[in-house]
């Protein structure tokens, strides 16, 4: 998902970037010329052009239920036929012992649904599968925080023995997953330094869990720098995803401060309507030498700004549309742009 190291580390970059793990930049100690740089960028990534607003309504038409597609690396040079494999959503088909390194480990139980992928640190031993801790439900969360780190984003299993037949497949339509994939990828929230590859660290993000809880990690970071990834602000169950032909609205159990749901009449009861949408496109900048980075998308949701890096087939999308002199076509500029009418 992120320009650094993409297509090395995909299911590490996707279980844990989204956190804030590779961020370089403190919010607290941004400088005034920094600030200043940062303010400029936003300004010039903001400025609405006819080119701009045509790759914004594009890209709306394709629309937050393919907002994973839009995060689709090439293979080898063609379009990919399968959405990023740490995106997917599986169910165990019996118990597995998790662990985030060391010798402490905890046990899943047979069914538990789960977010990650398969991968491989040394050819010459066993793959192992990786799952996104923050994603699990929220009882199998409180297994593993109360038994392993709680500052680790993911944990991992070794596929070897009866563990090699330990993932199938999760295709349930819920408010986590739909046909096998994470029906919304985790967001970070927008900000000013967003604008810069490297984003602050402890950028709050949103995520929903296998038990269709929506979280919002605002404060899981402490002013010292220690990480708490069991510390949520917010958890409230989704009752109900209607997913439109370009937006997602959820129907919640209770409102979420500061999102600006709307309360409706459900039966004889209340719940909380809240829009998920895509917004602007906008690119992000070397921290250090302030060259241009990857591509941007907003997703709003109710009242507040997330974003996702584009994967870059998407950007090479973009950046035809834009005669942008940096784009790297990661595939021919023609099957970006079949690539993108299709998920329209």
């Amino acid at each position: 998902m992120f320009k650094i190291n993409r297509r090395g580390a995909i299911w590490l970059m996707l279980l844990g970037a989204v956190t804030g793990s590779m961020a370089v930049t403190n919010a607290s100690a941004m400088s005034k010329g920094t600030k200043k740089t940062l303010t400029m960028l936003k300004k010039r990534e903001n400025k609405k052009t006819a080119t701009s607003r045509q790759i914004d309504a594009a890209l709306d038409q394709v629309g937050v239920k393919n907002l994973s597609a839009l995060m689709q690396d090439d293979n080898n040079g063609e379009l990919p036929t399968d959405l990023p494999a740490a995106l997917s959503t599986h169910k165990l088909t019996r118990a597995v012992k998790i662990s985030v390194g060391g010798k402490k480990s905890v046990t899943l139980p047979k069914g538990s649904v789960v977010l990650g992928s398969k991968y491989t640190l040394n050819p010459d031993f066993p793959s192992r599968f990786g799952i996104a801790i923050e994603n699990l439900s929220k009882k199998n969360q409180k297994r593993v925080f109360k038994s392993l780190s709680k500052v680790q984003p993911s944990a991992y299993f070794v596929l070897e023995g009866k563990n090699q037949t330990a993932v199938g497949p999760y295709t349930k339509k819920t408010a986590f997953s739909y046909r096998g994939v994470q029906n919304l990828p985790d967001l970070q929230s927008k900000n000013l330094q967003s604008y810069f590859d490297g984003d602050r660290t402890g950028n709050p993000f949103l995520t929903v869990t296998a038990d269709n809880y929506l979280n919002d990690y605002t404060n899981y970071r402490s002013k010292s720098g220690k990480v708490n990834y069991s510390k949520y602000s917010q958890s409230v169950k989704i009752k109900k995803l209607k997913r439109g032909k370009t937006n997602f609205t959820y129907y919640l159990a209770k409102p979420m401060k500061g999102f600006g749901a709307k309360k409706v009449r459900v039966g004889k009861a209340y719940q909380y309507k809240l829009k998920v949408s895509l917004g602007h496109v906008f690119r992000s900048y070397d921290n250090y030498n302030l060259d241009p980075g990857g591509y941007r998308i907003t997703v709003k949701v109710g009242k507040k700004s997330f974003y996702v890096n584009l994967g870059n087939i998407a950007e090479t999308y973009i950046g035809n549309a834009k005669n942008d002199q940096y784009v790297e076509n990661a595939v021919k500029p023609a099957d970006a742009q079949k690539y993108i009418a299709n998920l329209q």
